[in-house]
């Protein structure tokens, strides 16, 4: 192995081990966002079941056909009382929604940019230096969209919407001639269902998902600013081997990018797991992990996963290759469907041509009509 190839597999090894301990990292912090939204539900039972109780058949008709926007001066006093209440609950939980995402940010982005720079002195002789700034990174990378949104804009809005949510499924419960106790259940949720099963539910899982890809944003930012600065010249895109990762990622991986180009940057998807790994020229030296399964693998008992579920491959083996390989057929059959699989298989289509531009899937009646003559060569005349 030369020294390029040395330096391409410890690089490729280190970005596949952080991404794991990032994922670990982004674990605890949607912990604790779930923290959160139960303190605040526990909150909002207490206080709103205590204000509805109150209220007289005529406010509760009042408050249901009350409107945002609308003059609050002008409702009953009790009435008045649990609007602001509501506005109040839905502050304070924006509030702490913003504070638990940046406390530790800076730190977090600086951690990620200090992991490429001590990457970059253990792989290459004579490694150029550089100072990162985590503050200006952090910065740029909430002044930079991802996926069309603004990640603290995305957070911010979390109060908000669901104050939306409570007040209309208090105005459908009303309507429905629920009780109270029966409002607030659809609210927080049910104790035998650890609270996990009401409205704020919906919050919860918005809230994970703007964090995981906030998260995946503010650590590829740090990548991609450390190695501008290092002057690295190359980067590969990397996905990870398994059967939640999306085709487009799939179709992306091993693809080497100049740094400073306009490349397509994780994250690409909602949850998107996908990072950018420094790339020196040259075979990919080493191997990469994969799991053969559609849900995490720490899901999955290990007296549940059969031979061959778990294991590596060489570094250099992209997605796509992975998937052609004849002792990953049922594997590539589940994961693309057997009417893209045997297309793919065949040689007939790529990943590529399987996705819109958007990234998402063409059914297969828009694969059919693309490639009309690769489906009769396949399929016969019944195509």
């Amino acid at each position: 192995m030369d020294d390029i190839e040395r330096a391409q597999q410890l690089a490729f090894d280190a970005i596949l081990r952080n991404a794991l301990a990032v994922e670990r990292n982004n674990r605890g912090l949607v912990a604790d966002m779930n923290d959160v939204v139960g303190n605040a539900g526990r909150t909002l039972g207490m206080e709103l079941l205590d204000r509805l109780d109150n209220l007289t058949t005529g406010e509760l008709r009042t408050l249901s056909r009350y409107r945002s926007g609308q003059r609050v001066d002008r409702l009953p006093t009790r009435v008045q009382g649990v609007v602001k209440f509501l506005d109040e609950w839905a502050a304070s939980l924006g509030t702490t929604i913003m504070s638990t995402w940046q406390d530790g940010a800076i730190e977090f982005t600086q951690a990620e940019s200090d992991f490429i720079v001590d990457l970059m002195k253990e792989t290459l002789v004579d490694a150029p230096t550089a100072t990162i700034s985590a503050a200006v990174v952090y910065k740029q990378a909430m002044e930079t969209p991802a996926l069309g949104i603004f990640i603290e804009d995305a957070l911010k809005e979390v109060g908000s919407e669901t104050k939306a949510r409570v007040i209309s499924r208090i105005r459908e419960g009303v309507t429905q001639g629920e009780t109270t106790d029966q409002i607030v259940r659809a609210l927080r949720g049910t104790k035998s269902m650890n609270y996990s099963d009401g409205v704020l539910k919906t919050t919860r899982n918005n809230l994970q998902t703007i964090v995981r890809t906030g998260r995946t944003h503010l650590a590829n930012t740090a990548y991609d600013e450390t190695y501008l600065a290092l002057g690295v010249e190359q980067v590969v895109f990397v996905a990870t081997i398994d059967g939640r990762t999306t085709l487009r990622c799939s179709d992306l991986d091993s693809d080497v990018f100049d740094v400073g180009s306009n490349y397509p940057r994780p994250p690409l998807h909602y949850g998107c797991r996908s990072v950018i790994a420094p790339y020196f020229g040259g075979r990919i030296a080493g191997n990469r992990p994969y799991v053969k399964a559609f849900q995490p693998i720490r899901t999955i008992p290990k007296d549940k996963r059969p031979d061959g579920m778990v294991g590596q491959v060489r570094a250099s083996t992209s997605m796509s290759e992975f998937l052609k390989r004849s002792d990953n057929a049922a594997f590539a059959r589940e994961y693309f469907g057997p009417t893209r699989y045997k297309l793919f298989q065949e040689g007939k289509i790529s990943i590529g041509q399987m996705i819109r531009a958007d990234g998402t899937k063409y059914t297969i009646a828009e694969l059919r009509q693309r490639h009309a003559k690769d489906f009769r060569e396949v399929f016969g005349d019944a195509a």
